[in-house]
């Protein structure tokens, strides 16, 4: 059976958590190790449902949630500035580890096709968290961004060859009933009915 154990300490206002397991889940076992109490889901129950073992309530919201993400080898594009320098604003910077200096592919890009395509390679100039990249080249005579692409780290700032990884989360989501307290300790165990090859 696969397992995968997760720690953490809540913030002052607990909020939903997502757990990337790498894997389907079929039971998750929540721990809340300052209070104490603790919360257990099985695929067998609803989505978003939890049991809680202290008091033998079972809630049918806010609880686990499986989710099973599409592939993500790159952030998303949701605006690509002609500017000089060119500004792409994306889902998410930080887990796909963009760095100044770090040579990208832009693909997937629906532009108005009036000037050389933004569906090409560029340098990063500066990225500020959590969903801006500036780039190093001048892109004013490029097409216009119309919508869609995907920013692919190709290499890294000493221009190493970066690994394709899918980023995608495959695992549960903790929403705010089985997350546990405000500030709590937390742990959180996944398992899996598959068996590891």
């Amino acid at each position: 059976m696969q397992m995968k154990r997760f720690a953490w300490t809540n913030p002052s206002s607990a909020v939903a958590r997502n757990l990337n397991c790498g894997f389907a889940p079929a039971k998750v076992e929540i721990w809340d190790l300052t209070t104490p109490n603790r919360f257990e889901w099985t695929d067998d129950m609803a989505d978003a449902a939890y049991f809680t073992l202290g008091t033998l309530a079972y809630t049918t919201s806010n609880g686990v949630t499986p989710l099973s993400q599409s592939a993500a080898y790159g952030a998303s594009i949701s605006a690509f500035t002609n500017a000089n320098p060119g500004v792409i604003t994306v889902n998410d910077t930080a887990t796909f580890g963009y760095a100044a200096g770090d040579t990208i592919k832009v693909a997937g890009v629906a532009d108005d096709g009036s000037a050389t395509s933004l569906n090409a390679d560029f340098t990063i100039g500066s990225v500020t968290a959590p969903d801006t990249i500036t780039l190093v080249e001048n892109t004013t005579a490029y097409s216009t961004y119309v919508s869609g692409g995907f920013v692919i780290r190709e290499t890294d700032t000493n221009g190493d060859a970066v690994p394709r990884q899918n980023q995608a989360i495959q695992g549960v989501t903790l929403g705010t009933g089985a997350v546990g307290a405000n500030s709590a300790s937390m742990v959180a165990i996944c398992y899996a009915e598959e068996p590891v090859v």
